[in-house]
């Protein structure tokens, strides 16, 4: 029988928060840090929301005996990063999370800290920026980057998309039930799938390669997949200051002021959704998840819904703030995929028509893409007057012929981009039939790390996380050598670290199971052992993806 749901919503007083939102301030720890007003603020929120929700299902008394892993959403910690403003709310609040630290520290003395950042953006430097390492030290609990920890592999037999997982084997206490996973994520828009909250934040656990397989159109069933291995025990949504704008992008702070908490992570994402401005009804990622029954129809709500509009995240090259942003840049797209419109006519393409064509493959190369022209907004001092033409998809087949078309529904010939004077970059592997001739490709299907530099570099910007305008370059060039030899070190010791690096679109099938096997949301399914041979392999794998 499943326990009874509850989701607990508490407002924080009417005080200044926009101070050390993204990193804790050098004084953290001191009294005079603990005695700040938005500090006590927060924590007064905090374990208010905790205690209520705690009075509804006990989850202290669960707790006991058990280990606690507490996950922040740090995909990158926009810090002193070489952008116009010091600071933006891409990442859990550190006060925040310091609070939720120490509550659970009072339940548990095993309580640790996990986290896997985006590919490039080593989870120990987010720890350092972020100062979740202090946090960590201050309550002496142990501070682990998932990206260093050796994998386990399973099946999961009812899942659409992802049905092999690899995950950290520090995660294997969570499935067995003998710890608690607790989520904490941002209150924040995103380009890849709307809003990312609770078990989106599933997507730092798994290890980068895995990332990447069907991180396209698919991107909302393999998220929604994964909640058949493992789920949330708590999720608590930090929305002290919100951000809207277009994630994985510097997004804009949301003066929001609520702290919400939950024990089922879609219910508690759906109530965060609706008070975010955003219809859960029309977010794919939510739909997806109430399809598959993962909601509770009959979750009871505390706290009053109060709704602020955040602005979206609008995944499209083709709108009008993307030619105000980029005058100069022209886009071509053109699908087949995924319910893509069936085009007979190239005259009467419309530009409507034309962005549904585009968002048949929303989840991918086109939100990488569209990330990496939304950071060129907000770094100091670039010109934006570039000309660029940028193509996606594999192209619109009508009778012999394949078209792409721009935001006007202009159709172009393989040939008329061919002929073109204007630097050209190809994103995605569905254009590799024009990479020959293109003067910049984006590998992958989808590689975002590929589809957020490749536009820097057609356009000859360096990318800010990865230059000397960020504060923390040398930390990274040092902590990514260092992930580099732990990787090296456990494969050598005949441990898997991740799977192999294939950004293609493709389902990766599981054995065939019995019909009782096919009924079982997860299976465990060991790795093959690690012969001389398969060694030098992975080596070469972690060699090349440096």
């Amino acid at each position: 029988m499943k326990d009874e749901s509850y989701v607990v919503i508490s407002e924080a007083p009417k005080i200044n928060y926009l101070k050390d939102y993204a990193a804790l301030p050098q004084n953290y720890g001191s009294k005079e840090y603990f005695s700040r007003e938005d500090v006590k603020a927060i924590k007064e929120t905090v374990y208010k929301n905790l205690d209520d929700l705690n009075n509804k299902i006990n989850f202290v008394e669960k707790m006991k005996g058990k280990g606690i892993l507490i996950k922040p959403n740090l995909v990158s910690v926009y810090h002193k990063m070489g952008f116009k403003d010091d600071d933006y709310p891409e990442s859990t609040d550190p006060r925040v999370f310091d609070c939720i630290v120490a509550y659970f520290k009072r339940i548990s003395e095993n309580v640790v800290i996990i986290e896997s950042s985006g590919k490039g953006m080593p989870t120990n430097v987010s720890f350092k920026v972020s100062g979740i390492d202090r946090v960590a030290q201050h309550y002496n609990v142990k501070c682990i980057a998932l990206e260093n920890e050796p994998v386990i592999r399973y099946m999961l037999p009812k899942a659409e998309v992802m049905k092999e997982v690899y995950i950290p084997q520090i995660m294997k206490s969570v499935i067995d039930g003998n710890a608690f996973y607790v989520s904490v994520p941002k209150m924040k828009t995103n380009l890849y799938t709307g809003v990312t909250l609770g078990f989106k934040n599933a997507m730092g656990i798994i290890p980068y390669n895995l990332r990447q397989r069907n991180h396209n159109y698919n991107i909302n069933k393999k998220l929604v997949d994964l909640l058949y291995l493992f789920k949330p025990n708590l999720t608590i949504i930090d929305g002290i200051i919100g951000g809207e704008g277009c994630t994985p992008a510097p997004v804009d702070p949301v003066d929001m002021r609520v702290i919400i908490s939950g024990n089922n992570s879609v219910e508690t994402d759906r109530v965060a959704t609706r008070m975010m401005g955003v219809d859960p009804e029309e977010n794919k990622l939510m739909v997806e998840a109430v399809k598959r029954g993962f909601n509770d129809n009959k979750v009871n709500i505390i706290g009053t819904e109060k709704v602020v509009h955040f602005r979206k995240a609008e995944a499209s090259l083709m709108d009008d703030d993307f030619k105000k942003n980029f005058p100069n840049v022209k886009v071509l797209v053109g699908h087949m995929l995924n319910n893509a419109p069936v085009i007979n006519d190239v005259d009467n393409v419309t530009p409507d028509t034309v962005r549904i064509i585009e968002k048949a493959c929303d989840g991918g190369c086109l939100a990488a893409t569209k990330t990496s022209f939304e950071i060129m907004r907000y770094v100091k001092n670039l010109d934006r007057n570039f000309e660029l033409v940028v193509i996606i998809g594999s192209g619109v087949k009508v009778g012999d012929k394949t078209y792409y078309f721009d935001r006007d529904g202009k159709a172009y010939e393989i040939e008329d981009i061919k002929n073109m004077k204007i630097k050209r970059l190809t994103i995605g592997e569905c254009t590799k039939r024009l990479k020959p001739f293109c003067e910049y490709n984006g590998k992958g299907c989808c590689s975002p790390s590929s589809c957020m530099l490749m536009p820097f570099k057609a356009v000859g910007e360096k990318f800010p996380l990865l230059s000397f305008k960020n504060k923390y370059v040398i930390e990274l060039i040092i902590e990514t050598l260092r992930t580099y030899f732990i990787k090296r070190k456990l494969i050598k010791a005949g441990q898997w670290v991740d799977c192999k690096e294939e950004a293609i679109d493709k389902i990766y099938e599981i054995p065939e199971l019995k019909q009782e096997q096919k009924e079982i949301d997860y299976i465990e399914w060991p790795l093959p052992e690690l012969t001389k041979e398969l060694r030098k392999q992975k080596l070469k794998e972690i060699r090349l993806s440096l």
